[in-house]
């Protein structure tokens, strides 16, 4: 475990270090401190420090959000624009609300010191350096991980249904969430059997996209009310189908993804984790 997160912390310190595309290296950054949540939450009930650590890591990807996020809801426009989706829109409708957003996106990034944010992070980083040499575990072998691996199986799951039941933004987030953390464990344990939990690994990874494209749009939603006021009815129109279509791919996926109770998925992971040579 503290091999694994030192190897996140250490790669994140060189891309933050680095310069380059801003935007390219905030997503990465942030992603990087998701996977590190995701070996905390594997391990959670046998990790004293988890709330600690994870609060910690999430902070560090939080103040760089704001950064990144302003971006990403104008990429989502501009790529609904690039793909026809908005024919139905009409064209000063369409250039107007870009304008609106590519303002936000300058009035955003003008008001932050890019510098500043990535040597903030990498000062969170070198911090995390130091705990995570500290860092200590109840238990042995796969004992140590099967909680975590359950738990986050059995949210998944409750939360897919959540999603179906309402609907709701929200809970497609909430979905989103834990989608990534279990795509994030079966990366973990891929070594065991990496022809079939690779496989596993990227189908949960094209569902945490459907996910996230339907987050985007979500957010873009409230974006533009907020800088423009109520949606164009027929802009509002094609949102919702967009959501609806990624909705659809997203539960298809998921459903077969899990169709074991998290018993049986632990269980099976067991066995996996039997294949590993013993010097591994």
């Amino acid at each position: 475990m503290r091999k694994i997160a030192a190897e996140q912390v250490e790669a994140a310190l060189v891309e933050s270090r680095a310069g380059g595309d801003f935007d390219k290296t905030v997503h990465g950054l942030r992603r990087r401190c998701k996977k590190i949540r995701g070996l905390l939450r594997l391990v959670r009930p046998n990790f004293p420090h988890f709330d600690e650590e994870n609060a910690a890591f999430g902070n560090a990807a939080d103040a760089l959000s704001a950064a990144r996020d302003a971006a990403v809801i104008l990429e989502t426009f501009v790529a609904l624009e690039k793909q026809g989706a908005l024919q139905a829109v009409s064209a000063e409708t369409t250039e107007r609300l870009r304008r609106e957003l590519e303002e936000n996106a300058r009035r955003v990034a003008s008001a932050q010191d890019r510098a500043a944010l990535l040597i903030g992070f990498g000062d969170a980083m070198v911090a995390a350096q130091q705990r995570i040499e500290r860092w200590t575990v109840k238990g042995r072998g796969f004992a140590l991980l099967a909680p975590g691996l359950g738990n986050t199986y059995a949210r998944l799951r409750k939360r897919m249904k959540a999603a179906e039941r309402t609907g709701h933004d929200e809970a497609f987030h909430d979905w989103r969430k834990d989608a990534k953390g279990h795509w994030f464990h079966v990366g973990l344990f891929e070594d065991c059997a990496p022809d079939r939990l690779g496989a596993r690994r990227d189908q949960c990874d094209t569902m945490g996209e459907y996910l996230g494209d339907h987050h985007n749009l979500a957010v873009l939603t409230e974006r533009l009310t907020a800088l423009a006021g109520p949606l164009d009815e027929s802009l509002a129109k094609v949102i919702d189908e967009r959501k609806a279509v990624l909705a659809g791919k997203a539960f298809a996926l998921g459903r077969q993804l899990t169709v074991e109770s998290p018993a049986e998925l632990v269980a099976r992971f067991e066995k996996f984790w039997k294949l590993l040579p013993k010097d591994t």
